[in-house]
């Protein structure tokens, strides 16, 4: 009897009661018609559409309590939830799967879904075997009023010609949601639904051939069978020179032979003579130098015993120096002056039954003046701190000041380094903001794009020191560890979130992503902030810490470029913010500005490179990075290396020669535009036609 038994039992009755006593209250004409409506059903199976009367009734509660339907809408509203239900159990109770159908049914009627928008589409729902999967879909389009058209036009068709191409109907369905999802956000819905039929096409190994390009592939398949031929005859030639090489090789190397061992054992023979010198030699000279190490040994045991005596008998002298001075100026009051043994502590105490001006002058001139004997022969172990004193709040930190205010002085300080000369990244305010802000700034962006230099910067002008502590391999590298002998190793962290300093935490995708969760605890940001280190010292956050964060990836794991990169874990990303740095033609361009030619060259590489990558779905190998330029301009500046070793070097070395040549032809096409270049790209040409052969 399935999820219906209950209708069929005196509860049913109960709740169609309640369904009448609703509808009762209801006053407008529509609805007590829809009233009308209802009854007769009840009472007349035959002219039901959806069976059993208790999934009618379930539906109908759910409109009116779930819904924004106004009772004069629920009679239309149930007739079009009739015409899904027609599609959706063609063959009524006994349509397989029809109690998990019925579910899907149910849930259309739910506030503002399929049944009140009227946004069944049949011809998509039957792409669907799991129907949960549809229900997915739909509440992709659900508020968006405009979407018939745009589904009639485009996701209608798209979803039936997409379907072939998935077996995994979960595949289908993220999919479907996507592309739908691009349609409602873009302006030009055609050109999004060609292009993503396309790549749905070439995923599955689908291209446009015309006639032309078979023809092309029919010459090149003669041209090449000739070439075979033509390699064949050549190779039958080099095989009978290969003969003739192979027999007289084989009488010189007869020759050889002979000649090289009647060599070799002459020179075995001489070895072993040289050898049996050598050993004499060396066996002669270590006892010589025994000789003189004990030499040695003894006349420096007998100076150094000398000196030590000299020293003693000076400390002596120094010592009852002093004792004499003080009894001289000892006030009174001083009861007695106790020298121990200078041989056993080396100390020397003075003991008074109370405290004076006078023993406290006593006290220091004997420290001041006797400093060095004060403490000789004390064994000590202490802990020092480089960073012992605990710096002020970073005016430019202090949160008491407006923002604006100290803002504009971090301005004033960029505006006085460009004028030095200083190169600044287009994101460098955006990144410097979010370290004013305590943001925890996660700067995204490919190797040599100028990460690292833009953290300097900001500590440069926030006058703050900044320690790269690297990549979190395990929590000792944020934490420290207890060493064997009780003390307590402190890493750079610990010193940072102490003593108010910027902790740079490079490449954190490559670090142990369980290590790295323990960042959490210094991220809240809270102020009064404290963390109990291993040492059992409670270390209260210093207003100037700061930590930020880098990567080549934006934490969600590897790519095609940084296949060994880890996935950061959620909790960690969540408390920083995400900045994508990349590659900034501005700063490149101010780096070559003696070199235009160079420069516009590198741009071109790079665009170059940004457009393989969006031919082919994926990040380009082999790019020009910040760092490269720099490289560049060094080389030209020093004059060290000439155009060749740098194109060499720099553009073309460990590049795919299929890779090249596209960035070859796309700067051919667009070097017209800058003729600056037409010689660097002249010489790359050359080159790359060379390597080719």
């Amino acid at each position: 009897m399935g999820i219906w038994s209950l209708f069929e039992k005196d509860a049913d009755e109960e709740v169609i009661k309640s369904t009448e006593r609703i509808l009762s209250t209801h006053y407008s004409i529509d609805a007590k018609e829809f009233l009308e409506r209802f009854l007769y059903l009840k009472n007349h199976p035959d002219s039901r559409v959806i069976e059993p009367f208790g999934l009618y009734v379930t539906a109908l509660n759910m409109l009116m309590t779930s819904s924004a339907v106004p009772p004069e809408k629920y009679s239309e509203s149930m007739n079009y939830g009739e015409n899904v239900y027609s599609e959706m159990f063609p063959y009524e109770e006994k349509t397989p799967g029809f109690e998990e159908l019925s579910t899907v049914f149910l849930e259309m009627f739910n506030k503002d879904n399929v049944i009140p928008r009227k946004m069944f589409i049949g011809s998509i729902y039957d792409l669907f075997s799991d129907k949960f999967n549809y229900m997915k879909w739909v509440k992709c389009i659900i508020g968006f009023y405009s979407a018939h058209k745009m589904i009639d036009t485009y996701v209608k068709p798209y979803a039936i010609e997409a379907r072939a191409y998935f077996l995994d109907e979960d595949c289908f369905t993220a999919n479907l949601i996507n592309v739908t999802t691009k349609l409602q956000e873009t302006a030009d819905q055609q050109a999004l639904y060609e292009e993503e039929l396309e790549k749905l096409r070439r995923m599955s190994g689908i291209y446009d051939v015309n006639e032309a390009s078979l023809l092309d592939a029919v010459r090149k398949i003669k041209m090449a069978q000739v070439l075979h031929d033509q390699i064949t005859e050549l190779g039958k030639i080099v095989e009978e020179r290969v003969s003739i090489l192979d027999a007289t090789s084989r009488n010189s190397l007869i020759d050889v032979k002979t000649v090289c061992e009647d060599e070799v054992n002459k020179a075995k023979y001489e070895l072993s003579i040289i050898s049996e010198k050598l050993n004499q030699a060396y066996e002669d000279c270590v006892a010589e130098q025994k000789k003189a190490v004990l030499y040695e040994k003894r006349k420096l045991v007998d100076e150094t015993f000398a000196e030590a005596e000299e020293r003693l008998s000076q400390l002596k002298q120094a010592a009852q120096k002093v004792i004499n001075t003080v009894k001289l100026e000892m006030p009174e009051g001083i009861t007695q002056v106790q020298i121990e043994a200078a041989q056993k502590t080396s100390e020397i105490r003075v003991t008074a039954p109370a405290v004076t001006d006078g023993i406290s002058r006593a006290v220091d001139y004997i420290n001041m003046h006797n400093e060095q004997y004060a403490h000789a022969g004390k064994s000590q172990h202490t802990v020092t701190d480089n960073d012992a004193e605990i710096p002020e709040v970073n005016p430019l930190l202090d949160e008491s000041k407006s923002f604006s205010e100290r803002y504009k002085e971090a301005m004033d300080k960029k505006t006085y380094m460009i004028a030095m000369g200083e190169h600044f990244h287009n994101m460098f305010d955006d990144v410097l903001i979010a370290v004013m802000e305590n943001s925890n700034p996660y700067l995204i962006g490919p190797s040599g794009c100028g990460k690292t230099y833009m953290v300097s910067q900001i500590a440069r002008i926030l006058g703050m020191d900044f320690i790269d502590i690297g990549y979190i391999n395990e929590e000792y590298d944020i934490l420290g560890f207890q060493t064997a002998d009780g003390g307590y190793s402190r890493p750079n962290f610990y010193r940072c979130y102490k003593y108010g300093k910027i902790a740079f935490c490079d490449e954190l995708d490559n670090g142990n992503s369980r290590a790295t969760v323990k960042l959490n605890s210094f991220l809240s940001n809270v102020e009064d902030a404290s963390y109990n280190f291993p040492n059992g010292e409670n270390v209260k956050r210093h207003p100037n810490f700061r930590l930020i964060g880098a990567g080549n990836t934006d934490g969600s794991g590897a790519d095609s470029n940084y296949n060994a990169r880890e996935k950061i874990e959620e909790s960690v990303q969540q408390r920083f913010t995400p900045i994508y740095i990349g590659y900034d033609n501005e700063v490149e361009k101010k780096i070559l500005s003696d070199y235009p030619e160079w420069y516009t060259f590198l741009r071109l590489f790079r665009d170059a490179t940004s457009e393989w990558g969006r031919n082919n779905y994926g990040d380009a190998p082999g790019i020009i990075t910040t760092r490269d330029a720099a490289r560049i301009k060094k080389y030209l500046d020093n004059r060290s290396f000439g155009m060749n070793k740098i194109l060499d070097y720099e553009f073309i070395q460990t590049k795919d020669e299929t890779y090249l040549a596209f960035i070859q032809d796309y700067i051919r096409q667009h070097i017209s535009e800058e003729k600056a270049a037409d010689e660097i790209f002249r010489t790359f040409s050359e080159m790359l036609d060379a390597r080719r052969g």
